[in-house]
């Protein structure tokens, strides 16, 4: 009898995924799970022989059986328990699925995410049980996803009309993604102030919370070339920048360390300059370097890429954030919005002040409490694709990360330069792309860093107050 002639029973089944075989070990002690490539993935203890019908049956494909009678059938009630143990070894493994049969065939699929998931042998669902908040349905290469963090597993189906049947709502019960009361009121208080993205964000970039690739897959090797570990330059006109060495003695770590501090007043008599622009991004964010680095396994298209050496460190070394500078007042700069060639270490103009470029500098004020005024705001965008050629499931995280990093950098250096530091908590990125042009899903913004000239009572009131961790005008950060 094959696949398709075995009778359907209505529920949640179980089988392995396609292509996979289980084997007994030679002493019969255990299990192996062989894939379609011939990898061995997984060795388990064979455990109890009364097993051995329904693993096979498993290896076969057949899905005859509910997963609840396929429990009983390993050895009646007292074993179900320690056969459901078995299988999460499987799902574990990311070997078994479980498909969701009714009277008319396939409504969908559980795909397990979380390493020990199998779904629960649950009744339906009361109809006024809706979705919980976090649960959201996307399209993906080949079917509807719908997908929860909260949920262990993720359920594909053809066609939305598949959730309003019963046996996908009872499978919706069984793995979690309909409402629930939850009895511990700190998981319930911590549950109400997760924001979905936030949450969603967290788990998918945390090993653990699915099954999908993770990490430096170069997925894009074969397709796309990797692209260019610099930016290509803008056209405008080029200011060069003087370097670091120029700006003086530098200070201890330790003292630039404890004088750190988020200032948004700013010296009138001293405005920024380009001087100590080009000193800090030359400490800060300057490229000192390329380095050929494998790109993915040997032989593959592709074998080597050019990374970059900036002052701070990158996932990867991709080198991927840009600096822009919109300039509102400063010493010797003209107003207007630049680009910052971190190659050739210089400015090169984009535009003047318009409109959009003023938003931004409103934006960034508003931002930073309502200040009265800003002399320059650093927009850090993203070249995405630089890490994404690369990374998988991690690649937005790893761009923040960066930016983070980035961020302390040049607190650090303004701090020792007798800059006015400040990086603000949001921005728009709809703002950039108009000033810019730029396809904020090429390019993006992914930060922003306000600079000023540093009021010199303001630099010997910061010593005063290192120890205390506030100064009037700055965040106690």
């Amino acid at each position: 009898m094959s696949f398709f002639d075995l009778p359907r029973t209505p529920g949640i089944q179980c089988r392995l995924l396609r292509g996979c075989r289980l084997q007994r070990s030679g002493d019969g002690m255990s299990f192996a799970v062989r894939q379609p490539d011939g990898r061995v993935v997984s060795f388990l203890p064979w455990e109890e022989e009364a097993y051995a019908a329904v693993l096979d049956r498993l290896s076969r494909g057949a899905h005859a059986a509910a997963l609840r009678d396929l429990a009983l059938e390993a050895g009646g009630p007292d074993r179900a328990t320690a056969f459901m143990m078995v299988l999460r070894r499987l799902a574990a493994a990311g070997l078994v699925e479980f498909p969701l049969l009714d009277e008319v065939g396939e409504r969908a699929v559980l795909l397990p995410q979380w390493a020990a998931f199998v779904p629960s042998l649950a009744t339906e669902p009361a109809p006024e049980i809706g979705l919980d908040r976090f649960a959201c349905i996307r399209r993906d290469d080949r079917s509807w996803l719908l997908e929860s963090p909260l949920a262990g597993a993720r359920l594909s189906f053809p066609e939305l009309a598949a959730l309003e049947t019963s046996i996908v709502r009872r499978a919706l019960a069984a793995a979690g993604f309909l409402e629930r009361a939850e009895a511990d009121p700190r998981r319930r208080e911590a549950l109400e102030q997760w924001e979905f993205h936030d949450l969603a964000a967290y788990r998918r970039h945390r090993r653990g919370w699915h099954r999908d690739p993770m990490g430096a897959t170069f997925d894009h090797r074969e397709t796309i070339d990797p692209p260019p570990p610099t930016r290509p330059p803008w056209p405008g006109e080029r200011t060069a920048l003087p370097p670091a060495n120029a700006a003086g003695a530098s200070g201890s770590l330790a003292d630039v360390l404890e004088r750190r501090a988020s200032l948004r007043i700013y010296d009138a008599d001293r405005p920024i300059a380009l001087g100590d622009i080009g000193a800090l991004f030359d400490r800060a964010a300057r490229i000192r370097g390329n380095l050929a680095t494998p790109a993915g396994p040997a032989g593959a298209r592709g074998d080597f890429e050019v990374v970059v050496k900036r002052p701070y460190p990158t996932g990867g070394a991709r080198g991927e954030l840009e600096l822009y500078v919109a300039v509102d007042r400063a010493a010797d700069i003209e107003p207007g919005l630049y680009h910052y060639d971190a190659a050739g270490h210089a400015l090169v103009r984009i535009s003047g002040r318009t409109p959009a470029v003023s938003s931004l500098l409103a934006e960034a004020r508003t931002c930073a409490g309502g200040i009265p005024e800003t002399q320059a705001l650093v927009i850090v965008t993203a070249r995405f694709a630089r890490v994404m050629w690369k990374y998988r499931s991690v690649a937005y995280a790893l761009i923040l990360r960066d930016t983070g990093v980035l961020y302390q950098t040049l607190y650090l250096a303004a701090t020792d330069l007798g800059l006015a530091p400040c990086a603000l908590g949001a921005g728009d990125a709809t703002l950039f792309a108009e000033a810019t042009g730029l396809d904020p899903l090429i390019e993006g913004s992914v930060g922003e860093f306000i600079l000023g000239g540093r009021p010199a009572q303001r630099s010997a009131a910061t010593r005063e107050a290192a120890g205390t961790g506030t100064v009037a005008g700055s965040e106690p950060a």
